[in-house]
């Protein structure tokens, strides 16, 4: 076996999510690489290394992905997905359980599945904020929890269990047991990488309450998800707001901020949020922008809007009610250009940048940056610009000779 590793920029969420490897001949069809090898193979590799390698807890820190193979197909992928317990399963039946969900399950009896194969179980839980942001009190749900491979039809039904929603003090639901209008059973049988499209199934699959948790059997793999709200007729339409939030991808990036001061009292920033190291690539580098500031790595969003306030003694030049925002998409150089004002000449031209996920509120709300960051413009130069310019010239012209 040979040994590959490949730097990554996935945000897994302590055990929510986990790094798949994909490999392809073409780039149109992609499967998961396994690569079945002992112990004794993998020591001998690693004893005819000059180096010692790190440990899969030092690769985790440093978000680095091993990969281990016999062979070298034309492409590997390195993809984040929700956690998925994996099982083979064959014609004896078994049970696969979530390790991130505990309580959730899929119970095969025998004769369900005709030949051994590989079966997976993910539960992607749903945070109470996240909901409370989107519906209020509205509703409340379950981990979803999905069965792969999806549209797959059993011989004899399988029992899936799921633990009911949990119920905040802060929300309008009651206790469960006999008979719950409120709490809805939906599902979803599209495959591959299609979204869900959400389906009230309540009305013709029973529902079993035990130990808090919600049992019911299927012939057919697919993701399903508990919901309970009183406006039972809106279960899909609330289930669907919520699962486009939940779908985005986390990236752990980094906020770059470049400035270039053109008046005593103005200048103009540039901001990034970027998954690579293409700070120093940038165009800014080229066009006498100093960087004045570089967070850490924090985790955003794919596709989720990132608003850009300042605050200090630095006022951004924008209309009222205009926001100045941006969107987050992994390895591109998502910048942001901006204008910002010195408050008062007689203070330092210092102040503080936030990057948040919703526009600042007039209610006065506190909302949670995803980002601050304290910047210092820098000293506004007449003669500094002209000798800059003439360096610019002066480099060309060499150029030009040595071509």
């Amino acid at each position: 076996p040979v040994i590959v590793e490949i730097p990554h920029f996935a945000a897994l969420r302590g055990n929510e999510r986990e790094l798949v490897i994909l490999r392809s001949e073409t780039g149109d069809n992609w499967k998961e690489h396994f690569c079945e090898f002992t112990e004794d193979e993998l020591n001998e590799i690693l004893n005819g290394m000059d180096e010692v390698l790190d440990s899969p807890e030092e690769l985790e820190k440093k978000r680095i992905c091993r990969i281990i193979t016999r062979d070298f197909p034309q492409y590997f992928a390195v993809v984040s997905r929700v956690k998925q317990d994996n099982n083979l399963i064959g014609p004896e039946g078994g049970i696969l359980s979530s390790n991130v969900v505990p309580q959730v399950q899929a119970v095969f009896p025998e004769g369900a599945l005709t030949k051994r194969i590989r079966v997976g179980l993910q539960a992607q839980p749903v945070h109470y904020e996240l909901v409370k942001k989107i519906l209020g009190n509205k509703a409340s749900f379950s981990p979803i929890v999905t069965l792969e491979p999806r549209r797959r039809k059993f011989h004899k039904p399988i029992t899936m269990t799921i633990p009911v929603p949990k119920a905040s003090s802060e929300a309008m639901l009651n206790g469960y047991g006999g008979d719950t209008p409120t709490l809805r059973l939906l599902c979803s049988i599209t495959g591959g990488t299609t979204p869900a499209q959400w389906e009230d199934i309540t009305g013709t699959t029973p529902l079993t309450f035990v130990n808090e948790c919600v049992s019911f059997t299927t012939n057919v793999s697919a993701r399903f998800w508990l919901i309970d709200c009183r406006q039972i007729q809106e279960s899909v339409t609330f289930a669907s707001q919520v699962y486009r939030e939940i779908i985005c991808v986390p990236y752990m990036a980094k906020f770059v901020v470049f400035a270039k001061s053109h008046d005593p009292i103005e200048a103009r920033l540039r901001c990034f949020c970027m998954t690579d190291d293409k700070v120093d690539k940038t165009l800014e580098q080229q066009e006498n922008f100093a960087e004045v500031a570089r967070s850490r790595d924090v985790e955003v969003l794919e596709g989720k809007p990132i608003y850009v306030d300042c605050f200090g003694n630095l006022v951004p030049l924008i209309k009222s009610g205009q926001h100045h925002i941006f969107s987050f998409y992994a390895f591109k150089e998502n910048r942001l250009p901006l204008f910002v004002k010195v408050r008062d000449t007689t203070q330092e031209p210092c102040g503080r940048l936030s990057f948040m996920k919703e526009p600042k509120s007039n209610r006065g709300l506190v909302q949670q940056a995803i980002c601050n960051l304290n910047i210092t413009l820098p000293v506004y130069c007449k003669l500094c610009l002209k000798h800059y310019v003439w360096v610019r010239l002066a480099v060309s012209y060499l150029a030009d000779c040595a071509s």
